[in-house]
């Protein structure tokens, strides 16, 4: 057996000791880069803003990351990571592609409402990664917008939903939980599971095709 020490990264550091401790520490930088993400915007956030708002020496930073875009990485890929999970859990809890999609949108739009400042980060602020960052996040997402287009293709194969265009459908239903990520307040009159059930309704409505139109489960004329 090597009686060499751990190799080093490839900025010369030795690896980060991942302890329950280490973890929570990450986590809670994390939580606070979130924030000033959302707040400030990426470009306009140092590291010594963020090591402020954790009571940490800037240097103390670099013991649980490299850099600041290996930050805004590992925020997104969190993000992402825990939506796709919510989405396999909610198609998993029905058989009926209806009450999947259903689900799958009170899900994703309940994470838009909750984890506002991460979600809105990963939309805004993923143009600042560069090279194999930028390629791993842009294939979580990809992977996460084709899970929803399988879906509503299966729909649309059963007479269910009137799209004549899937791809097109699942953008606009993605969008309805992105936006609320900028304008949703936790201390406002709706509760973030109401919000989810009422607009996961209104945007149901514009693929569930007609059970009385003529080719119900072909391109509508007009959505239910």
């Amino acid at each position: 057996m090597s009686k060499r020490g751990p190799a080093l990264r490839a900025d010369g550091r030795q690896p980060r000791q991942r302890t329950q401790a280490h973890l929570d520490r990450l986590e809670s930088i994390k939580e606070a880069a979130t924030e000033l993400f959302y707040t400030e915007g990426y470009a306009a956030t140092d590291l010594r803003s963020i090591a402020d708002a954790t009571n940490m020496h800037v240097s103390s930073l670099y013991n649980y990351i490299s850099s600041k875009e290996e930050l805004l990485y590992l925020i997104l890929k969190d993000g992402l990571s825990e939506i796709a999970l919510a989405f396999d859990a909610a198609v998993a809890s029905a058989d009926d592609p209806i009450e999947q999609l259903r689900a799958a949108l009170r899900a994703h739009i309940a994470h838009h409402a909750r984890r506002r400042h991460r979600a809105w980060t990963s939309h805004v602020e993923v143009r600042a990664l560069t090279g194999e960052r930028l390629a791993a996040i842009l294939q979580l997402r990809d992977t996460y917008q084709a899970k929803w287009v399988a879906l509503v293709e299966q729909g649309v194969n059963e007479g269910q939903f009137a799209c004549p265009d899937p791809k097109l459908a699942v953008l606009y239903l993605l969008s309805a939980g992105q936006t609320v990520s900028r304008w949703y307040r936790p201390d406002g009159r709706v509760p973030a599971d109401e919000l989810a059930a009422s607009m996961a309704e209104i945007a149901l409505r514009g693929v569930l095709a007609r059970a009385d139109a003529p080719g119900s489960g072909q391109a509508a004329s007009e959505p239910a």
